[in-house]
């Protein structure tokens, strides 16, 4: 467990191997609450990093070959029922 100071004005500055593993950059948005005696941050997910999140994992899906291939909105819908995930 790692000890930060409480700095002027509330500020707190987060370690970087935290914000390193938590994937945490300049200007995200943490939301806060109290449980307790505790104070617990969560990140929230900006929606351009969810979009990048996705991205990356369709292009990983794709790369395995992990997709379906249609040329009809009927085909596309008896091949997806047809296809686990």
């Amino acid at each position: 467990m790692q000890t930060i100071k409480l700095q002027q004005r509330g500020v707190l500055t987060l370690p970087k191997k935290i914000r390193e593993k938590l994937d945490l950059v300049e200007g995200q948005s943490l939301r806060i609450h109290q449980d307790n005696n505790q104070i617990i941050l969560e990140p929230e997910q900006s929606f351009d990093a969810q979009l990048a999140a996705d991205l990356k994992q369709g292009l990983e899906d794709i790369k395995n070959g992990k997709y379906i291939e249609f040329s009809t909105i009927k085909e596309m819908h008896k091949k997806l029922k047809d296809y686990e995930v």
